[in-house]
């Protein structure tokens, strides 16, 4: 019988050897929990880093080219800021704000998209156990000039549940703006 720990590793190198062998990128859905500068890969796929800038303050940044929208070559960027609003042992909340967009570096004219918008919500994270944490973005988004209205899926909105196998790593699945459903996030 395997122990936690065993499994865990197992996990953790069954996801790196999956984003080694696919297209993989990073999941950027803002973390309420943030207490460690992050770089996450996704199956968007994407790209994309959070940096704390003070314990309550942090930057986050991500780029993707989300296959599950169906427009596949495009690039979606995020930039947001968060700060952290509450913080007890297992529970966080935090508010986001930032800007994303849609760009088509081809230049396709059949492709409709929004260069620039603007996102913000709340954040809520709850650690159910050393290793397991579920993560819960209320973040809406506006993009111009093509707008259909505020949205809930920007970038830094979604929803995840995930697993820390070992001190660095984290594994999530959920779904965020990006399209990401699978993630690998080293934490440094």
């Amino acid at each position: 019988m395997m122990t936690r720990k065993a499994l865990g590793l197992a996990l953790c190198l069954l996801s790196l050897s999956l984003s080694w062998s696919a297209p993989l990128w990073a999941s950027s859905l803002p973390k309420a929990d943030l207490d460690r500068h992050t770089i996450s890969l996704g199956t968007a796929p994407s790209l994309s880093g959070e940096f704390v800038v003070n314990s309550k303050w942090g930057l986050g940044l991500s780029a993707a080219t989300p296959f599950f929208y169906g427009d596949f070559g495009f690039v979606r960027y995020s930039l947001d800021t968060s700060y952290q609003i509450f913080r007890n042992d297992n529970l966080y909340l935090r508010g986001i704000v930032g800007v994303f967009g849609d760009l088509d570096p081809l230049q396709r004219s059949g492709l409709s998209l929004s260069p620039f918008g603007i996102q913000g919500g709340i954040g809520l994270a709850y650690g159910f156990s050393p290793e397991w944490t579920g993560r819960l973005n209320f973040v809406a988004g506006i993009a111009f000039p093509k707008s259909t209205g505020w949205g809930l899926f920007p970038p830094a909105g979604g929803i995840e549940l995930a697993y820390h196998p070992v001190n660095h790593y984290e594994v999530s699945i959920g779904f965020n703006g990006n399209g990401d459903i699978l993630a690998l996030r080293y934490l440094f």
